[in-house]
């Protein structure tokens, strides 16, 4: 069986494909997500008709866009006659969840795909995307996590609220540099590097044999600049949709 899968975060949509018997997902297109055009801009950037035949649609969506899932139900049934499946807690899935019923779905299938696919007894999760979160899982139950600014949404707020200049995300040579430009992209950066790094110590100390996983838009910033996340996958959301319509 093959699944369409549609992961709609805070800036970006993800397309995918998988297989119900394979946990694995491709990403077939991304798109930024603007809330004002969502409708438009999904039409657009959605082609069905040149897309492989599918037998589920699996979409993980956060609990806020309540308008986009009654588009999203109408769009497919009417387009594909396909009722598409939207992510929540209740469903069946690999882990359990000790946490309030608050967690993002995002979150979720993130913890459904690591859990599924490294079978660790203790994996924290990194999502660097607008918000990075930090999510536990220890022997097969997500227990927590941290949420902070998002790399992207930190230096957006340091160059909205001040006179500083707008810079591109890249590490300088050195940490301490003499010039703006510098002083901020080091700044932003190794401020999340360090925070990153400081945080996964930190929870080592009482998980030993920690795994760590890194995704999201930023994970590669941060991934080559450490030793201490084990893997970086961008695709884990998609694979958490598979494997929980697929179950």
């Amino acid at each position: 069986m093959n699944n369409l899968l549609i992961d709609i975060g805070n800036s970006v949509i993800k397309v995918g494909e998988g297989g119900s018997d394979n946990p694995n997902a491709k990403l077939i297109k991304r798109f930024p997500y603007s809330k004002k055009s969502f409708k438009k801009d999904f039409v657009k950037n959605f082609k069905l008709n040149k897309m492989k035949s599918f037998d589920k649609v699996g979409i993980s969506l956060l609990k806020s866009k309540s308008h986009e899932k009654i588009f999203l139900s109408e769009y497919f049934i009417k387009s594909a006659s396909k009722k598409p499946v939207f992510i929540h807690r209740e469903m069946k899935m690999p882990i359990k969840i000790d946490y309030s019923k608050s967690l993002g779905n995002d979150r979720i299938c993130n913890a459904a795909a690591a859990y599924k696919i490294l079978k660790k007894t203790n994996i924290l999760i990194i999502d660097l995307g607008t918000a990075t979160t930090y999510t536990l899982i220890t022997n097969g139950t997500l227990i927590g996590g941290l949420i902070s600014p998002g790399i992207k949404t930190s230096l957006d707020s340091l160059t909205d609220k001040t006179s500083l200049p707008s810079v591109r995300l890249s590490y300088p040579k050195k940490l301490i540099n003499n010039n703006t430009l510098d002083n901020i992209t080091a700044g932003v950066l190794y401020q999340s590097l360090f925070t990153v790094e400081r945080i996964i110590m930190e929870v080592r100390k009482k998980y030993k044999n920690l795994y760590v996983i890194a995704t999201g838009g930023n994970s590669q910033l941060v991934f080559k600049k450490t030793k201490l996340i084990n893997v970086v996958d961008k695709n884990l959301v998609l694979k958490g949709i598979n494997i929980i319509i697929s179950s």
